[in-house]
């Protein structure tokens, strides 16, 4: 928070100047009186790009098991190190900062998975090996950020608006690049399946889902499978259920 000088607050509990996002450097091993060497310059601008995974690491550590209206951006600023402005300039508003802190991560693995997926080349894989892939990888990322999955759903049944709209506006941009992906797979591979959207839509949910009432669905910890089971079953249940086959339910590889 702010010091009656103007400076910014930083969490070691140095000071800088207002509206300056660079560190504020404690005096050099060997200096006199805090004195620098004049040939070093220590105090280099951070990056766009540095800046923003210090405020999205600073929201996902206090929105973690608090709710979302009782965290504040300076709050989040001060966690990062950086001005309150700074906050604003990179996100707009609270809820794009929610919003990016909850799905960048799914993002993230939606990318990787789909430029691996154009690196082997559609149709070069069974349909199995595509869904365990992105079934496994989604159930691990989900577990790992759960807390802030846990506030997003408290918020889409009411809470902000915004924040809602923010959400399935960021997800819905991420469904898009599965469903062409999963097109052209199709396309390749000639296989009769449900609609897509819905597919993409589903399989998502149903990982989202389980990780969400995971505490509820295995409550009973010495009978309940293990992390790999279930991503196994919920893979098997994602291809069965997405595929079209008059043949039954033959191994769909």
């Amino acid at each position: 928070m702010p010091d009656p000088t103007g400076g910014v607050a930083r969490p070691d509990g140095a000071r800088g100047r207002a509206g300056d996002d660079r560190p504020v450097v404690a005096a050099l091993p060997g200096s006199h009186d805090g004195e620098m060497a004049n040939s070093v310059d220590v105090r280099s601008r951070r990056s766009s790009s540095t800046v923003r995974e210090l405020v999205l690491q600073a929201a996902r550590e206090l929105f973690d098991g608090r709710p979302y209206e009782e965290v504040g951006t300076r709050e989040i600023a001060t966690r990062a190190g950086v001005t309150h402005a700074l906050v604003f300039r990179h996100f707009g508003t609270k809820a794009n900062l929610f919003v990016e802190a909850a799905f960048q991560p799914f993002r993230d693995f939606v990318t990787s998975y789909l430029d691996q997926w154009v690196l082997e080349g559609h149709g070069s894989s069974g349909s199995a090996h595509y869904t365990e892939t992105f079934v496994h990888g989604l159930y691990r990322l989900l577990l790992d950020n759960r807390p802030l999955l846990v506030a997003m759903a408290g918020q889409s049944g009411g809470g902000s608006t915004e924040l809602r709209e923010r959400a399935a506006a960021f997800l819905q941009e991420i469904f898009e690049r599965l469903e062409r992906e999963s097109e052209l797979e199709i396309e390749v591979k000639r296989t009769v399946v449900m609609d897509i959207r819905c597919a993409v839509r589903f399989s998502f949910g149903l990982v989202y889902g389980i990780t969400l009432l995971d505490p509820l669905l295995f409550h009973d910890a010495s009978s309940a499978p293990s992390r790999e089971t279930i991503a196994e079953e919920m893979s098997g249940f994602v291809l069965r259920g997405t595929l079209l086959r008059t043949e039954g339910l033959a191994d769909p590889g």
